[in-house]
């Protein structure tokens, strides 16, 4: 991604789809048909289906045909899943946690008041009953007590079968009381002030100041936040006496080129594979236009009027190369993850940034005693405080326009809501593409059953309904010559904002022209409905005494115009 894409993008399994390649792919403790090593062949012939999509602009092509609206919300709900990711538990400070009745409740309570959570099927749960009942309160001399009590004995295999049949807690629990009193829920929120302070204060890093600050104290003895012996986490002192080894030798002798493919002629192994390839082609995809889109708010010009950025094939097919390789080191497909906000956030623009991060993954393999002793409630902050930002994509979304603002706010609230960033696509562009067969029929029977006093016809009709795929054709020359009124920039009005001009502001010119707008720098590499800001530039040069701004401006239109 750094020396080929030159982009600023980070690479590692996905989460999404790595639960679903180890819980319903593979099985708990491999229970199902599909194995570990069919899974890794099925992961394998993925990535490259992901190139070869990719090469021959299938992919570029698809991605074009989803609307900006949905794009922009894709944006804004990949900032609500990591915030969500970043208060709960597991990956953050612990402010959300589980309740049975409502899902999720206020957190944040000590150990002493956490009831984990179990994942019962009916008949475990009836299992588990009827021992609990065999071995507590029952009559012990009754030969049917004693005929159950050597059933459940033969099923688990333990003195109290019902405390072993039921699996391993949940890592989710519920607060039974004292919520908001986690010593490690404070020092994570503490650690999140910092940032934000800094972030304020314009200070360089100040994400990374931030979870430095929890991590050291977290790493210090004998307090209540700690994360070694002694830490409200389970774990603590196994996760210290890991921590003093400091240095360790990363090996692939257990994964490594593990591949089977003769676990292809099983129908279950192709259903995971398609299953891998849409998901991840709806995660990775998304995940790369909001992140160019990032990318462009502090390069101009960087994605242009259509969505698509310099280098697009590289980073495509580096994206589809990585699932290959990873595959035959043993892991689940990976993908661009969300979390290389961060680093954009912070000032990355080039592969320099995949490089730092690629350079860092690499030494953390021999220095995996200490990376892995960062605790969540470091990073927490640090990723629901990138979720706040990203939620500026929203603004981009016509709230005014139904047909618009609902698709957008499925996808934004589904992604949290289902733990999923290809589910909150696959929702909001279903919603979306049911509104426009809705939109469509409307049209056409109102064209043909009371004939347009615009004089439309059904043409007319079918091209202002597929103009997406025109323009992603190349055909929108098509769409200027036979649909009346079709502009070059209409499929492209919401990405244009009239503001007042900010160079204008800074130098004095025109500053209170009522007329004076500027271009959005989404579009301006293609100069679309140029010529409709030109003037009114123009007129607020009128009476300018700064020829350096003058000039200025005018360069700039000019550079625009060949652009």
């Amino acid at each position: 991604m750094a020396l080929i894409a030159r982009m600023p993008l980070a690479v590692a399994p996905a989460m999404g789809v790595n639960a679903y390649f180890t819980y319903n792919v593979i099985g708990f403790l491999g229970s199902n048909v599909v194995s570990y090593e069919d899974a890794l062949a099925a992961a394998f012939v993925e990535g490259w289906i992901f190139i070869l999509i990719s090469v021959t602009g299938v992919r570029g092509r698809l991605v074009e045909l989803i609307p900006k609206d949905i794009m922009y919300a894709t944006a804004a709900g990949i900032g609500m899943f990591l915030a969500f990711i970043g208060l709960q538990k597991s990956e953050g400070i612990g402010f959300v946690t589980l309740d049975g009745a409502t899902l999720v409740e206020l957190g944040g309570c000590p150990k002493y008041e956490r009831a984990y959570a179990y994942i019962l099927y009916p008949d475990t749960a009836l299992f588990i009953n009827d021992c609990l009942f065999a071995y507590v309160g029952a009559n012990f001399s009754d030969p049917s007590t004693i005929a159950l009590q050597e059933e459940c004995q033969q099923l688990s295999n333990t003195e109290y079968p019902f405390t072993n049949s039921i699996g391993p807690a949940s890592g989710n629990y519920a607060c039974m009381g004292a919520q908001v009193r986690s010593p490690t829920l404070w020092l994570g929120i503490a650690g999140g002030f910092i940032m934000v302070v800094l972030m304020m204060s314009k200070v360089k890093a100040s994400i990374l100041y931030g979870l430095l600050f929890v991590t050291f104290i977290s790493w210090l003895p004998n307090h209540a936040a700690t994360y070694f012996d002694g830490s409200e986490i389970p774990g603590g002192a196994e996760r210290f006496d890991y921590f003093k080894d400091v240095v360790t030798v990363p090996t692939v002798e257990k994964s490594g080129g593990k591949l089977h493919f003769s676990g292809l002629a099983k129908g279950d192994t192709w259903i995971a594979l398609i299953t891998f390839l849409y998901l991840d082609f709806l995660d990775a995809t998304s995940i790369m236009y909001t992140l160019a889109r990032q990318i462009n708010d502090k390069v101009p010009n960087f994605v242009n009027s259509r969505g698509s950025w310099p280098r697009q094939l590289e980073t495509m097919v580096v994206d589809g190369a990585a699932i290959v390789v990873g595959s035959t080191l043993g892991c689940s497909p990976l993908t661009v993850f969300a979390e290389s906000s961060v680093g954009i956030r912070e000032g990355g623009a080039t592969g320099i940034t995949a490089f730092v991060v690629a350079a860092g993954f690499g030494l953390s393999m021999f220095f995996a005693p200490i990376f892995a002793s960062i605790p969540p409630y470091a990073t927490g902050p640090a990723i629901f405080f990138v979720g706040a930002l990203m939620m500026e994509h929203s603004r981009h979304v016509n709230w005014e326009d139904p047909r618009v603002a609902v698709p957008a706010f499925i996808t934004i609230i589904t992604m949290p809501l289902t733990y999923s960033i290809a589910y909150g696509v696959i929702c909001g562009i279903t919603f979306n593409i049911a509104l426009w067969i809705a939109q469509f029929v409307i049209e056409l029977f109102m064209v043909v059953a009371f004939k347009s006093p615009k004089g439309r016809t059904v043409k007319h009709v079918m091209l202002r309904t597929f103009d997406s795929w025109y323009v992603a054709l190349d055909k929108e020359d098509y769409l200027v010559e036979h649909l009346p009124g079709y502009k070059l920039a209409d499929r492209n009005k919401s990405a244009f904002t009239e503001r007042p001009c900010q160079f204008c502001k800074e130098h004095g010119v025109g500053a209170h022209a009522p007329n004076a707008h500027e271009l959005h720098s989404d579009d301006t590499a293609h100069g679309h409905a140029l010529d409709l800001h030109t003037e009114d530039t123009a007129h607020t040069l009128e009476g300018t005494h700064d020829p350096a701004a003058v000039s200025s401006v005018s360069a700039s239109l000019d550079q625009a115009h060949k652009d």
